[in-house]
């Protein structure tokens, strides 16, 4: 798959099969997020073990419903709905807490894992919503148990998986974004 039709054909996949993915996959995802241009440090926590993803995911939910945006609260209200959409591997991204650019690092490695991802034939979906849970006061223990170093703070997420047929929760058909204006 040529890089151009990766990019455009990807898709930020909201329902997972329960087969596992495997370990070369992942292997080969998470190479690609280390190979992204960054500006300093971050940290890539890859997570299969079933009791934690079921703990982010519980109390990623609890946070969502009681979250002050509407949005949030309106997607924990879907009959079944699940944050981590069943995703049989979360790869959690954080960077050291004093990083002017974590943010931006961990989006760019996001990013590469992503397209990785699509390349294999896997599914996946960036996502934030864990940050509800995994930083701020009271977090430490949470964020430690999903391998989150002292120091750092989670950035962002990325659910990888076999697609499953039915997606329930997805948000429409993908649309190119942003606008373009070209300098001459």
């Amino acid at each position: 798959m040529k890089l151009s039709e990766a990019i455009k054909t990807r898709q930020s996949i909201r329902a997972y099969l329960e087969e596992p993915v495997s370990a070369e996959e992942v292997a080969e995802v998470v190479e690609a997020g280390r190979w992204a241009p960054n500006a300093g440090p971050f940290h890539i926590s890859v997570i299969r073990n079933e009791t934690v993803l079921r703990k982010i995911n519980d109390l990623t939910h609890q946070a969502m419903e009681q979250s002050s945006r509407e949005f949030l609260r309106e997607r924990a209200a879907l009959p079944g709905y699940e944050p981590l959409y069943g995703a049989p591997v979360v790869l959690l991204l954080s960077a050291p807490v004093d990083s002017p650019y974590g943010a931006f690092n961990a989006a760019l490695a996001a990013e590469n894992m992503i397209i990785q991802a699509t390349v294999l034939g896997l599914g996946s979906c960036f996502v934030v919503s864990p940050g509800l849970t995994l930083k701020g006061e009271g977090s430490r223990s949470l964020a430690t148990e999903a391998g989150i170093p002292d120091g750092y703070e989670f950035q962002c997420a990325v659910l990888l998986g076999h697609t499953a047929d039915e997606d329930r929760f997805s948000l429409g058909e993908r649309k190119q974004k942003g606008t373009v204006e070209y300098l001459d």
